[in-house]
């Protein structure tokens, strides 16, 4: 246990931020020490991954607990899938460029995705057309209040767009030590999403493999993304808007240009081009600010505090609340 930790290079948006107690877990056991700690001198649990869905104050009470647990391992092989188990502190997109260079499909969309294992399921990440519930079979945590050991089904997780069970009724009441995946050696990649289908109709490929898609999603991303190493972000602050069908039509009524896809109940309603449509582009000189190639990014090159940051984004859910009558949500969560 250390006192008093920077962690302004444990968050990608890189607002400073110090940590009353910092346990570093690198291996399992690590966990029972760090709990005993804090549950000797009453302070709350508090668990950080990679840093990069969280805008951290600048003082955090109590334990931070930093996942940083390695490791993979193949449970079950047969002739249509593998079932591996990974370390909640493996690097993700690190993990999917290993699945997909031992012939394994299904993460492919995935790639390139900040973050660690251990956060996937929480927000349930998705790009692309695909989302990691699909791919998940189970989660191994730990009980932050009773420090015992728990798993859950897929099923048991809810996943849902962004969301599952642990950013509702299990909200920052677990450590995920592990997750399990089941993952296809053999599947028929989905490029039905508008960029990577356009990019696939560029380079000519037809009957893309999982590599193929895995490069083409690295290509997309590279092109419009930041680097959270080199341009502090958390990548999408916003969700996108999930409508429901007589809403959109109220909404086209007014803005026919607005684009649209269509989902299982209604449709989405990309976030980046109501921002971009409130004219946040334009403000590149400000400290915090929506980046130049894609608006749905908000960057903090200035390391300004968490403060600054949280009323830059308040200022573009009321702009767009104002101009189109949707409140966007914002997805990485707020400590301090």
């Amino acid at each position: 246990m250390q006192a008093n930790i920077d962690l302004q290079a444990f968050n990608t948006l890189a607002t400073p931020s110090r940590a009353q107690w910092y346990a570093p877990l690198r291996e399992a056991k690590d966990f029972a020490a760090a709990w005993q700690f804090a549950r000797q001198h009453q302070e709350p649990l508090l668990v950080l991954g990679g840093g990069s869905n969280v805008v951290l104050g600048e003082r955090l009470p109590g334990l931070v607990l930093h996942q940083l647990c390695q490791g993979r391992e193949i449970l079950l092989e047969d002739e249509s899938s593998v079932t591996v188990a990974v370390a909640g502190g493996e690097n993700w997109h690190q993990f999917v460029h290993w699945s997909i260079s031992q012939g394994w499909a299904g993460l492919e969309n995935l790639a390139l995705i900040p973050g660690s294992v251990g956060a996937a399921p929480i927000q349930n990440i998705g790009a692309y057309g695909a989302e990691v519930g699909g791919f998940i079979e189970r989660v191994l945590a730990r009980d932050l209040n009773t420090g015992e050991g728990l798993q859950l089904s897929r099923d048991e997780c809810a996943f849902g767009y962004r969301d599952s069970v642990f950013k509702r009724d299990l909200s920052d009441q677990l450590l995920i030590e592990t997750v399990v995946f089941k993952l296809p050696r053999q599947a028929e990649p989905d490029v039905s999403y508008p960029a990577l289908a356009a990019y696939c109709a560029e380079h000519g490929l037809v009957s893309p493999t999982p590599l193929d898609v895995f490069n083409a999603v690295l290509a997309i991303r590279t092109s419009k993304l930041p680097d959270p190493a080199r341009v502090p972000n958390v990548g999408s602050f916003f969700k996108n808007p999930q409508l429901t069908e007589a809403e959109l039509e109220a909404l086209l009524i007014k803005f026919p240009q607005l684009p649209h896809y269509a989902r299982a109940a209604g449709a989405s309603v990309p976030a980046a081009w109501l921002i971009e449509a409130c004219g946040f582009k334009t403000l590149q000189s400000e400290p915090v600010r929506v980046h130049g190639r894609h608006a749905l990014v908000v960057i903090n090159p200035d390391k300004q505090s968490a403060t600054t940051v949280r009323r830059f984004a308040a200022r573009i859910q009321s702009a767009v609340a104002e101009r189109f009558g949707i409140l966007l949500e914002q997805e990485p969560r707020n400590y301090g």
